[in-house]
């Protein structure tokens, strides 16, 4: 299986990536149409294989993040792998990220194809599939008191995705105190307990 590719450019064809290898061996990889390359460009990708019983398609994106993102995707039911990296190749995955913690279905709009159901279905079923990392990510900055916050109320059995929106909800209305762990845990409560 291909995880990783670096190679020169050698142009592309129908909209894939040409991409050289010193061993002489080209592979045409889908990219993201956003992404500018130049004739003979060194470059370095991480590729999702995708195979189908009389095709392989490489799918390639410039950072491992991106390509985690493609797994994640690939396990809410009705997205397969072309869609999957359009929506990446569409958003990025920080801003993918933030449209989840968000439930912001609207960022999700301009990707060809995907629609009202498939993006609900994603904005519902990634929201608790974050880590803290991600989480801290979100919340500007690793913090003690965003990861003492989640692990506080995901013991009190609340989803991640839920405890995130809490998290920018809270700041958006400029409530959050990094310094008062046991008074966020209150305010957040009333956060969860809103909606």
């Amino acid at each position: 299986m291909i995880g990783y590719i670096s190679g020169k450019t050698a142009g592309r064809i129908d909209g894939k990536l040409l991409l050289k290898l010193p061993s002489g061996l080209g592979y045409l990889i889908e990219t993201s149409p956003e992404d500018y390359y130049q004739k003979n460009d060194t470059i370095e990708l991480y590729i999702y294989e995708s195979r189908k019983e009389d095709r392989l398609t490489l799918y390639g994106f410039r950072t491992l993040k991106d390509r985690e993102w493609m797994e994640r995707l690939l396990k809410v039911s009705g997205v397969g792998p072309k869609m999957a990296a359009q929506i990446i190749y569409y958003l990025g995955g920080k801003k993918l990220l933030e449209a989840i913690n968000q439930k912001d279905a609207a960022a999700l709009k301009g990707v060809k194809g995907l629609g009202a159901k498939t993006t609900k279905k994603i904005l519902l079923e990634l929201s608790g599939d974050m880590s803290v990392e991600e989480m801290n990510t979100i919340g500007n900055g690793k913090s003690q008191t965003v990861t003492d916050f989640t692990e506080t109320l995901a013991g009190l059995g609340y989803s991640r995705g839920l405890i995130v929106g809490a998290i920018t909800n809270m700041k958006k209305d400029k409530v959050w105190d990094e310094g008062d762990l046991k008074e966020m845990v209150k305010i957040g409560l009333k956060y969860l307990s809103s909606r």
